[in-house]
């Protein structure tokens, strides 16, 4: 690119000046346009996920998981913790305690490793048959459905049931904080 149109060499070089100073605010800007563009993009970004034991996608969308990707993990920790035998419970009480939350770990493997040296001395089955799910927006999920209880092959109980899953996601991953049956209004009366 020629500058040298004026006769004056400081003419020239003002004009060179100026000719930075544009390319330079011109660069700004699209860096500046880029920028903004790039942060739209991570802000409404979508992770689709497809792991081997769900059903079909999930998505997160600004962080937050679809209701069929909570759905699809409280089926998978109610058949975890509700339905057992005692050659699977210990296994399955293992499993389950994956999905808890660090905080939470400790108070649930001494409840979920007693239970399981109770079925396993007791020989006691249990079958959790799920009815309805409801999420709620303060993180918590309530399960019912009927509980039914075997020891070998006698029938020992069957209840309808109420469990309470309060719960988190933290970078993507769902993690169990508390996880009990919840009292029926008698129940709560008795105590």
């Amino acid at each position: 690119m020629r500058t040298d149109i004026f006769l004056q060499k400081a003419s020239n070089l003002f004009l060179e000046n100026r000719l930075l100073k544009f390319a330079i605010v011109v660069l700004a800007l699209a860096v500046a346009f880029n920028s903004l563009f790039t942060l739209r993009a991570v802000t409404y970004q979508r992770v689709v996920l497809i792991p081997p034991t769900m059903t079909g996608t999930i998505e997160f969308v600004q962080g937050k998981p679809t209701d069929q990707y909570i759905r699809d993990l409280t089926r998978q920790v109610i058949n975890l913790s509700a339905t057992y035998s005692p050659a699977t419970a210990r296994a399955q009480f293992d499993e389950l305690l994956k999905f808890y939350a660090p905080e939470s770990y400790p108070k649930a493997s001494t409840t979920w490793y007693a239970l399981a040296g109770r079925v396993e001395e007791a020989q006691v089955s249990s079958a959790f048959y799920l009815e309805h799910i409801k999420i709620a927006k303060n993180d918590s999920i309530e399960v019912s459905g009927t509980s039914r209880q075997f020891a070998t092959d006698t029938p020992l109980e069957t209840k309808n049931k109420t469990f309470v899953i309060q719960f988190r996601i933290q970078d993507g991953r769902f993690y169990i904080v508390t996880l009990s049956e919840k009292l029926s209004r008698w129940q709560e009366k008795e105590k």
